[in-house]
Order: structure tokens, then C-alpha cells, then sequence
């Protein structure tokens, strides 16, 4: 084995995987959604997340400080597990909970959030929006398929969380984001 070869290809990934976390782009590109998470998450902070394209940037670039603190089903496809999962972690662990979800993943357990607030569970829920199933959309175009049945239309997430006695702030601009996970993540209760 050459080893030094796969190490310069592990840093060639790492460099690139990486270009644009500093962006101000608005809606938040991936590389700069993952640096956030990791400036405000503490090092034994647990993050759950769920199914979607955003899962694979988080396996590249969030760094984990300690075992068990990061939550994914690798390639199981197991969408709407991202809130059900950090639930179980805060009925284990007392850290810092984030659980990631995509739009379709998040509605596909999103009812699960009564039974956070009546347990006044604290976590955050970082909701990601394009209104599609967005990785199925990007295999179908890798495949040549023609896109088919994957856009849908959401639920204002705010009125939505409010409505289960949950808070929910909204991200306006890009840099806003790492202030207001802060925010969330150091306050007591259910944020989506």
C-alpha cells in the first residue's frame, strides 16, 4: 500500500470539500452550513441527522470530537429519522442536541415534535429547505432519468413549530446563522 499516496488524496478531499465555508450566500451553501454547526456545537454536542444530500457534506467536513456524537444511518436511506434520533440521544445524554433534517425528511416524523414539547426536551431542530426530495432528485438526474413526483410545498416551519408550542426562529441571511444556532442551542426547549 502507498500510503502517502492515499494520504495526499485524503488532503486533496479535505481542501476541497471545504472551499467556500466562508461564503455569505443566501440560501446557505452546504460547506458554510457545516462549519457553523461545528463553531457552535460543544465538543460532546451531538448532532442527529437525517437523510439527504446536506449528510454527505456533513461526512466530509464535521469534524467529530468525541465518539457518539454524530448520529447518521450512513446509507440506510432512512428518511425522517433525524428528530426521532435526537430525541433518543436527550433521553441519554444531557449534551447539546442538533438534529439536521431536510424538508421531506423533517415532515415525515414532524408530528414527533408534540411529544418533545410536552417532554420539554431541549434540542434544536435546523430544518433545511428546496421544497423537493432533493437527493433523489440529484440520482435521478446522475442516472438520466427525467425528474418525476419530487417537488412539494411546505408549511410555514415557524407557524408550524409555534403551533406545538415550539419556537421557531428563521434564518433571513446567511450570516445570521452561526449567532442564532448559538442562540438556540444555549436556550431551553424545542427550536425548529
Amino acid at each position: 500500500w502507498d500510503f502517502d499516496y492515499f494520504m495526499r488524496v485524503k488532503a486533496w478531499v479535505a481542501e476541497r470539500s471545504q472551499e467556500g465555508d466562508d461564503s455569505d450566500s443566501f440560501p446557505v451553501i452546504p460547506q458554510r452550513l457545516v462549519k457553523s454547526v461545528r463553531q457552535v456545537m460543544p465538543s460532546g454536542g451531538i448532532i442527529a441527522l437525517d437523510n439527504g444530500v446536506y449528510k454527505i457534506w456533513f461526512a466530509l467536513n464535521y469534524p467529530a470530537h468525541e465518539p457518539n456524537t454524530v448520529l447518521l444511518d450512513n446509507a440506510l436511506a432512512t428518511m425522517g429519522a433525524g428528530l426521532p434520533s435526537a430525541m433518543g440521544a436527550r433521553l441519554c445524554s444531557d449534551e447539546k442536541i442538533v438534529a439536521i433534517c431536510g424538508d421531506g425528511g423533517f415532515m415525515m416524523n414532524s408530528q414527533e415534535l408534540e411529544t418533545a414539547v410536552r417532554l420539554k426536551m431541549n434540542l434544536v431542530v435546523l430544518v433545511l429547505r428546496d421544497n423537493a426530495y432533493g437527493m433523489i432528485k440529484w440520482k435521478q438526474a446522475g442516472a438520466g432519468f427525467p425528474e418525476y413526483g419530487l417537488d412539494y410545498d411546505n408549511p410555514d416551519f415557524v407557524k408550524y413549530a409555534e403551533s406545538y408550542g415550539a419556537h421557531g426562529p428563521r434564518v433571513e441571511v446567511t450570516n445570521q446563522l452561526p449567532g442564532l444556532l448559538n442562540k438556540c442551542i444555549n436556550s431551553s426547549g424545542v427550536h425548529i
